[in-house]
Order: C-alpha cells, then sequence, then structure tokens
C-alpha cells in the first residue's frame, strides 16, 4: 500500500525511535513494560475514527491475552458502511509486526510506538506540543513533512506510544512530472476512544467495596459462574455500591469473556495486581456488552 511506505518513510526520516531493549511479558502479575517495546496489556484498546480515500470508518486495536514472553493477542475491528470487518492477530511486541511469516515480515501496527520515544529535535519538522484528550492533557511528539503533493503529519503519546492522529493529505500539483504526482489516497487516523490514558478524575471515580474480592476469588476458583459474577457487577453498577471511570461502550468487541479478566481478577482477590487492574477487566465486559450499564 503506497501511503504506508510513505508513513513509515516519514517517521524513519523524522528520526523517532524507541530505545533498544527487551520486550516485557505480562505472564505473571506486576511486572512492567520495559524500554524499547511495544507497552501494551490485556484490556487495552484504542479506537479511531479513520478515513481511506474518503471512506470513514472506526477502527478498533483491542489487545487480549499473552503469548509466551514476547507476543500478545490483538484483535482489529474495522466497521464502514455498515459493514464489520474484523481479524484475530498476534503482534510481536519487540519488533512491533503482526502477523509474522517464517523469513520475519509482516505488518507493522502504526498504531503504537515503542516506548519510550526518543526525539531528534534537530531533525526538520520533529517538535513537542500537549494535546487534551477527553480530559487528559498529553505531551505528544509531532512529526510534519510537507511538500507540494502532499501535507503529512503524524502525532505519538510520547508516554505510552499510542498514535494520536495521521493525516496524509494529498493536494493536486501544477507540476507534470509523474515522479511529482500524487504517491497516496487521503489517509486520515484520529483517535477517539482509550482507556490506555490515566484521566486526572479516575482515582475518585474509582471506589470499590472491599467484599466484592471475595466475589472475585470465587470466580477465579470456579465456585461462581461467568453469568453469575457479570450479574452481580452490573447489579452493584446500577445501585451505585460500585464506581468505575465510564468510557465510550464499542459494541465491536467479543462478548466472550476472556481468560485473562478472570486470572486478573484472582490475582487482584490475592493482592498480586491494583484495584485500577480490575477495574481495566471491568471496563472491558461494559466495553464489549457483556455488562450492560
Amino acid at each position: 500500500m503506497k501511503n504506508l511506505k510513505i508513513f513509515i518513510i516519514l517517521i524513519m526520516i523524522a528520526g523517532i525511535t524507541g530505545v533498544s531493549g527487551n520486550a516485557f511479558a505480562l505472564s505473571q502479575p506486576n511486572i512492567e513494560c520495559q524500554s524499547g517495546s511495544i507497552c501494551v496489556h490485556p484490556g487495552d484498546f484504542i479506537t479511531y475514527s479513520t478515513e481511506f480515500d474518503k471512506i470513514p470508518a472506526i477502527e478498533t486495536y483491542t489487545f487480549g491475552d499473552f503469548i509466551g514472553t514476547d507476543k500478545v493477542s490483538v484483535s482489529i475491528t474495522s466497521i464502514s458502511n455498515g459493514t464489520k470487518i474484523q481479524s484475530n492477530n498476534i503482534l510481536d511486541l519487540k519488533t512491533g509486526f503482526y502477523n509474522e511469516t517464517a523469513d520475519g515480515s509482516g505488518i507493522p501496527i502504526l498504531v503504537m510506538a515503542p516506548t519510550p520515544i526518543n526525539v531528534d529535535k534537530n531533525t526538520l519538522g520533529v517538535s513537542e506540543k500537549t494535546q487534551n484528550f477527553n480530559g487528559s492533557k498529553r505531551d505528544v511528539v509531532f512529526v510534519a513533512n510537507n511538500t507540494e503533493t502532499t501535507t503529512n503529519e503524524i502525532g505519538y503519546d510520547k508516554e505510552r506510544g499510542v498514535l494520536m492522529y495521521l493525516h496524509l493529505i494529498s493536494h493536486k500539483s501544477t507540476n507534470t512530472d509523474i515522479s511529482v504526482l500524487d504517491l497516496n489516497f487521503p489517509t486520515k487516523y484520529d483517535l477517539i476512544n482509550t482507556n490506555m490514558f490515566a484521566n486526572s478524575g479516575t482515582q475518585s471515580d474509582l471506589q470499590i467495596p472491599s467484599w466484592i474480592k471475595n466475589n472475585a476469588k470465587w470466580w477465579a476458583q470456579g465456585s461462581l459462574t461467568d453469568d453469575d459474577f457479570t450479574k452481580g457487577i452490573q447489579y452493584m453498577i446500577h445501585n451505585g455500591i460500585m464506581k468505575i471511570p465510564h468510557t465510550q461502550s464499542d459494541s465491536s468487541l467479543s462478548h466472550q469473556i476472556p481468560s485473562w479478566v478472570k486470572t486478573n481478577a484472582g490475582w487482584w482477590a490475592s493482592g498480586q495486581t491494583s484495584d485500577n487492574d480490575f477495574v481495566k477487566g471491568i471496563q472491558y465486559l461494559v466495553n464489549s456488552g457483556i455488562i450492560h450499564v
């Protein structure tokens, strides 16, 4: 895809790179992301309003279970003109490619960059700025590379490596030389929803009664069914007993409870993970429509 090639070249020219290092794994609780890797956790999702060749769509990336020590499952869902297309993929956190073949080739996950992001401020078109996203102020690494035929601009969240926006817009040129004619279809990605950013109001909204840990423990051990656990959480949210940060619902996600949600609940019940980690699983159940609020 021509616009994909331009995007990769633009990033290389801009000099935005991740620090070299090993990828992280979350096969056990409380293991942090390491430098130079794609930093995601089970239950993270990012949703974009996209446009390719003037055709709009909504595209969601949902990260699931870890596979071994350096890979994670990722579901990519695109909805355009009422048609839903979903693919299940495996992302290599070291290389940043998914669906890699035996020869090492694959598709770069352009919506995530390795962290932390190094910025070469001596490179023309590279800068940093603060952007407000859903009440959270984010430091964004901004890259612009405008020519006679194109306007190219990209912004990545400096802390998490999340793509904030991508605009590749072609223009008509007065130059008849074929070498400077339009090289790509107009392409836009604008972040509209994610649970990967900590919001200043999240902590104050987070209220979990201590006795819920018993339910989480019984569920993780198999004493409670999935249906009983979700109904209990739904009842507590409806009646104000449990409050979680609100995020936009995404009906494109799977309606089956992934194994990582139950695993996280068990870790949380035993004190191995934080309240925020537990709430991330509950948010996933709400966003996927398993729990209706």
